[in-house]
């Protein structure tokens, strides 16, 4: 007879209770197996969403299951605190910006245990408070004395209300996000992160990896190395070159006009009186677009600058244009135009009226422009090369020649890490009228960031006007009237080096403890979002590979493994975003079903990688699924009559379970595992109803049926565990195992006929398709030469009976 049903809020509680007083998910000391189980630390925005869920239930339940497999987990959480939408915040409700993100790290906090998850919170890292963020500086100072930390001039997005770079995702329609100020370029001293450095390693470790193939063609396309040829073309009539980069030397003799970027410092020495005005104007307008605009946009725009440069394979002089979909930060800032064999170049040169001359044959005229390869025409000396052997010896010819060389390029940027705002790690710089740009010595951070600031309507940084942050005494000669970089740190770099401070969080002597982190470094397994492969993931593995190099750990790679789960969409099928009102607030359906029913749902709800619309209406399924485990296992059971025949199938069942739940979680395949745990209880409610197996084999079957439902549902398994009369914690117990034997199906045997007559037989497992069968028996065929010289018209398939090759006569 079964109890009562099964009240999820009441034993959610106690249990939480129960785990947080025994400290059962404290991180071992001692580890003789570790596994570094991470998930990416989520921004505190407010309350934990459903998104954030998706995320950290399911990474939960292969934490679970590798602790019981026997490994010693560190599975930790954190905050990535700072950033700007808690500045925003802070502006829009008149509160600071700490005090803002504060509250919300205490809401996240309490929803972590309701969570049920076995995260260390022992180990909470937080990246806006000092003693995290003091290691931050101390990692811009170890990459600043490296030379890898420097100061130039560059392009940005600037607004000029809030007086602050934007990043491009900040920029709507060339306005302010926040604001809606028409945004400007801006040319200004920023801080940068030479990434390029690391470019070639970033690109070739890339192999090396156990990560989404997805994740790594992305970073190969940002790195973007491309071989091809630096190339110069001389100013007409005047002094100085363009240079450009190109990966299709051999198509120079088709180029028949350059394109530079409006920002190209060269515009100034081409431009001629009768097209400055036109030329400036244009400048202007292109300087409100930013590198995302100018690159999506759909019509190309230019202006002739009425200067011209001379083409050095022919001699010829070609006329120089300044057009937006040309970038300063990618390549030279200039391009060779060749229309007859570039998309980009051909629209241009049909807009604006410009030569059009093909120096590679098409075959296919259908296709034109054509960018592929031919044979050389047009080209002097070079015609009829094919273009591959051309472009070796073009370049060849051109490097004689004082004109060019090849080399190798990439879409790779050094990493721009000045932000003018308040909330972030402020950057350990002084500037002295003496000494110029002083680094802070270590032994002064932090650099506090001072706290309860308040913003005035500009939204400007209020670090700019805080008399006892800005001024500062020079370190190196003591002047009392330097001055303190007011530039914070993008919040990409807190995260840049996290993972390397969980180990041990209370390390004093450094930002990570080294002995903690041989233990537990590489991440065995990262779990995250996709929209992190080109920022994130890129920048962690930039300064893994800097740390590598002076000698403070030992891997260049941080995640061994890196799993990405899909994005939850509002129910409207939409990104959740509060803007749109669509955000899904889990707190909800807890309170009505409990969170193991939400934890299953989100990992029931399709394949983890590919996210999907929230439905709460199914929500109704996986409670009642944990209602039925639990009025069944709870229920006293009484054996009627063993039936043999029963307990050998329920025990061949229970080991393809074991096995196929074992699979799903090594693969993620968590929707698929609970599939087959819920087909698995509808068996054993029919043998408690048959009542025909043994006391001894239901309980141990039911035991292990907790043990596997443990990691997905951590509390009604722990409630299900005691009521069975266990005292420890299931979750101290160990993964159930199975014998292979025991999982295969049954075998029947194949009988293999041509034309009616029996030639042969193979064994096979039941159930096969028949296409399984034939290729078996095609197979056999082969080998056996039944069917030789004879023309097979037709294929009978008997499924687990026989395979019938009918041939002609």
């Amino acid at each position: 007879m079964s109890k009562a049903s099964y009240d999820p809020r009441a034993t959610e509680a106690k249990w939480r209770a129960v785990w947080e007083k025994s400290g059962i998910y404290k991180t071992s000391k001692d580890p003789k197996s570790p596994f570094y189980n991470l998930v990416m630390f989520p921004y505190p925005s407010g309350n934990l969403h459903v998104g954030h869920w998706y995320n950290f239930a399911p990474a939960d339940t292969l934490g679970r299951f590798e602790r019981m497999r026997g490994k010693d987990v560190l599975q930790p959480l954190g905050y990535d605190a700072f950033g700007l939408p808690a500045e925003n915040a802070a502006i829009k409700n008149g509160i600071p910006a700490d005090e803002w993100t504060d509250k919300n790290t205490a809401s996240f906090h309490d929803q972590y245990k309701i969570l049920g998850g076995m995260y260390d919170l022992d180990r909470i890292i937080n990246t806006s408070k000092p003693d995290y963020y003091k290691w931050t500086q101390w990692l811009f100072l170890k990459l600043y004395h490296a030379g890898k930390a420097v100061r130039r001039d560059g392009v940005v997005n600037w607004c000029p209300s809030c007086q602050t770079v934007l990043a491009n995702e900040q920029v709507v329609h060339g306005e302010c996000e926040r604001c809606g100020t028409k945004v400007e370029r801006k040319n200004l001293k920023q801080w940068y992160l030479t990434i390029t450095d690391y470019a070639d390693r970033l690109l070739e470790d890339l192999d090396e990896l156990d990560w989404p193939e997805r994740v790594c063609q992305q970073q190969r396309n940002w790195i973007g190395r491309s071989a091809g040829a630096h190339l110069e073309f001389k100013v007409y009539g005047a002094d100085g070159t363009l240079e450009v980069f190109t990966t299709r030397p051999d198509t120079i003799f088709g180029s028949t006009f350059m394109v530079v970027a409006p920002e190209h410092p060269l515009v100034a020495d081409l431009i001629t009186e009768e097209q400055r005005s036109e030329v400036e104007k244009y400048q202007q307008w292109a300087g409100t677009r930013t590198d995302v605009d100018r690159m999506e946009a759909k019509e190309k725009t230019g202006v002739f600058t009425g200067g011209y440069v001379v083409n050095p394979a022919n001699a010829e002089k070609i006329p120089v244009w300044v057009a937006d979909y040309v970038l300063m930060g990618y390549g030279t800032g200039a391009i060779m135009a060749v229309p007859a064999h570039d998309e980009r170049d051909h629209a241009f040169a049909k807009k604006y009226n410009l030569q059009i001359i093909e120096v590679i044959t098409n075959q296919d005229k259908a296709s034109e422009p054509y960018a592929g390869d031919g044979v050389m025409q047009n080209s002097g000396q070079f015609d009829g090369l094919k273009s591959p052997e051309a472009k070796k010896k073009i370049v060849e010819w051109l490097h004689k020649g004082g004109f060019g060389k090849a080399t190798t390029n990439y879409r790779l940027r050094d990493w721009l890490i000045s932000r003018q705002r308040y909330w972030g790690a402020p950057i350990p710089i002084i500037y002295c009228e003496e000494c110029g740009v002083v680094p802070v010595p270590e032994d002064q951070l932090p650099v506090v960031l001072p706290l309860g600031q308040e913003f005035d309507k500009s939204g400007r940084s209020p670090l700019h006007t805080h008399p006892d942050y800005v001024k500062a005494t020079c370190p190196k000669c003591g002047n009392t009237n330097a001055r303190r970089e007011t530039d914070t740190m993008d919040t990409f770099v807190d995260s840049s080096w996290y993972f390397l401070r969980y180990p041990n969080t209370q390390y004093q002597d450094g930002a990570f403890d080294p002995e903690a982190v041989k233990t537990w470094l590489p991440v065995d397994r990262y779990m995250g979002g996709v929209e992190h492969a080109i920022l994130h993931l890129l920048y962690a593995r930039f300064i893994a590979k800097f740390l590598y190099d002076a000698g403070l750990i030992d891997f260049q790679e941080p995640f061994t493994k890196l799993i990405n789960q899909g994005m939850i969409l509002g129910p409207d099928g939409n990104k959740m975003s509060k803007s749109k009102g669509n955000v899904i607030d889990p707190m909800q359906y807890v309170e009505k079903y409990g969170a193991d029913a939400v934890r299953l749902y989100l990992m029931f709800m399709g394949p983890w990688e590919d996210g999907g619309p929230w439905d709460p209406q199914r929500f109704e399924g996986t409670y009642r699924f944990l209602q039925k485990v639990y009025g069944t296992i709870s229920a006293q059971y009484e054996p009627n009559v063993i039936d043999a025949t029963s307990e050998t199938a329920l025990d061949t069942s229970l080991h393809k379970l074991v096995k196929k739940i074992t699979e799903d979680l090594e693969s993620t395949r968590f929707n698929t595992a609970i599939a087959s745990m819920m087909e698995y209880i509808t068996l054993l409610t029919k043998v408690q109803r048959a009542s025909d197996v043994s006391v001894e084999l239901w309980r141990e079957h039911v035991q292990t049926f907790v043990r596997l439902l443990a990691p997905f549902a951590p509390f009604l398994a722990e409630e299900l565990w005691q009521e069975l009369g266990e005292e420890e914690s299931v979750h101290l117990e160990a993964w159930p195992t199975f014998d292979e034997a025991k999982t295969r199906d049954e075998l029947v045997t194949i009988a293999v006929q041509v034309n009616g007559k029996l030639r042969g037989e193979f064994v096979m497992e039941a159930g096969k398709l028949p296409g399984a069968i034939e290729d078996q028996a095609r197979g056999l065929d082969a080998e056996h030469n039944w069917t030789h010289g004879l023309q097979v018209i037709k294929v009978i398939v008997v499924p687990d009976r026989l395979v019938n090759f009918v041939t002609a006569h």
